[in-house]
């Protein structure tokens, strides 16, 4: 069958209306000569068998005199045999028929098949230009078009708000607890008053207490007992009896006019190191959430604008609606939350707008004969500016520039190539750096082609890393 199908695609690719074909002498039959001679009146070309040697003449000839009975062609057996009766004949033949019938559908879906299944896929590498240049463009929420000229590009005005919550670890530390507290009795030489929160220092210790209210002294010398409290919380206060007490300040006298003592020990003074919420878990909680919300508000322009919607973090105006932290700052917790609620203010553009703003722009610094590698161009926006309804910025474009490829003209010239040739083809592509040709399905060396149908083709370009 491999000679039948070359022949058949022989019969394709004539163009002059006739068709020779070479009978070989081995592995061909009466039944593919009517399917070849079939296929040339279906496609209305004329159909010319050659022999190769003395088995093909056979062949053509009980094609051309097909209708006469096999046994005549052979020499004095014939005329003495009685002819057979029609019954039998059409037994014999009806079946022959028939199977001739399926045998002439099967090779024509099995040339469909090789029309129609097998594909070619084609990488081409190219060396690229690059080509980098800074654009100034405007991003207009009031146009409706792309305007090369002045750089503008349509835009969206967007608003969007989000509120979320977030917690974190309290990590403030502070010492907390209670202030001692007692009786001292002072004696005073001479007259004199001491206001409230006036201090007195425990001589040996050095630790101050405080007056919890005035008191004052007429008929010295004279004694009086006062009640007072640690200046600082703490356990070392809790002094025992018998402490010595000076004055430090709040006396009108003061000095050594007044001492104290006191008779019984002092309590109530207690301190422990706990968690308090430190400013910086505030404003930690403050940047992260507000992070998240944004990142939020950007996936909800997306999926209202569509994928293609380009937001330019850098021109992103936030305002805090609403701000509620759980605990204020040097407050005892373990942990602190925030309640938040924000509005994103900006304005878009599509990404597929700005590379044609791009490619009309650098469509004059481009050479004859080349062209922009689609995909490849990358656009970094530089120092952002939102003000009312326009957002401007400096496009740095990295663009690579290739030589124009006609896609179709390559495919068209594949077309019905056997592998070699059509690897000599790519090879000669003189601005082809390299290729690569996938043929399917994966047949031997001696059977693999490009498929006839175009449509079958496919031709995709890269450039060297």
């Amino acid at each position: 069958m491999i000679h039948l199908f070359d022949m058949m695609e022989k019969i394709l690719g004539t163009e002059n209306g006739e068709a020779v074909i070479e009978i070989p002498e081995e592995n061909f039959n009466l039944l593919m000569l009517k399917i070849l001679r079939d296929k040339g009146r279906r496609e209305n070309k004329t159909v010319r068998f050659v022999a190769a040697g003395p088995r093909g003449k056979r062949l053509i000839n009980s094609l051309e005199n097909r209708a006469e009975p096999v046994e005549e062609r052979e020499e004095g057996k014939e005329a003495a045999k009685p002819p057979r009766p029609r019954g039998r004949l059409r037994k014999f033949v009806v079946p022959v028929a028939l199977a001739l019938g399926i045998l002439v559908v099967l090779g024509a879906a099995a040339f469909g098949a090789l029309y129609y299944l097998p594909k070619a896929e084609v990488v081409l590498t190219l060396s690229p230009i690059p080509l980098v240049k800074e654009i100034p463009v405007v991003v207009d929420a009031d146009a409706e078009e792309i305007d090369a000229a002045t750089g503008t590009v349509p835009g969206t005005s967007q608003v969007v708000e989000e509120s979320g919550n977030k917690s974190t670890p309290a990590t403030g530390t502070a010492i907390v607890g209670e202030k001692a507290n007692g009786t001292i009795t002072f004696t005073s030489t001479v007259n004199q008053t001491c206001s409230q929160g006036s201090k007195f220092k425990e001589n040996s210790s050095g630790l101050i207490f405080l007056v919890d209210s005035a008191f004052s002294f007429t008929a010295a010398p004279e004694s009086k007992d006062a009640s007072v409290t640690a200046e600082k919380i703490g356990a070392n206060y809790n002094l025992a009896s018998g402490k010595n007490f000076t004055v430090l300040s709040g006396c009108s006298v003061g000095g050594l006019s007044i001492a104290g003592t006191n008779a019984a020990a002092f309590t109530g003074g207690t301190s422990e190191e706990v968690t308090i919420v430190a400013a910086a878990n505030q404003s930690k909680l403050l940047e992260d959430l507000q992070k998240e919300l944004v990142e939020k508000a950007k996936e909800t322009i997306n999926n209202q604008s569509g994928a293609d919607e380009v937001v330019v973090d850098a021109a992103i105006k936030t305002e805090v609606v609403e701000k509620t932290y759980s605990h204020a700052v040097g407050e005892q917790a373990d942990n602190v939350s925030l309640t938040l609620k924000i509005k994103l203010t900006t304005i878009t553009y599509k990404g597929s707008d700005i590379q044609e703003l791009i490619s009309q722009t650098l469509s004059s610094l481009i050479p004859s004969g080349f062209t922009l590698f689609p995909g490849e161009t990358q656009i970094e926006p530089l120092d952002p500016v939102l003000k009312g309804s326009k957002l401007t910025f400096q496009a740095e474009v990295s663009a690579q520039v290739i030589p124009e490829i006609d896609k179709e003209k390559i495919k068209s010239d594949l077309a019905g190539r056997n592998s070699g040739s059509a690897q000599d083809y790519l090879g000669s592509l003189g601005d082809v750096t390299a290729f690569e040709l996938v043929l399917w399905p994966n047949l031997p060396e001696s059977l693999r082609r490009v498929p006839r149908n175009t449509n079958r083709i496919t031709v995709t370009l890269k450039t060297e890393e």
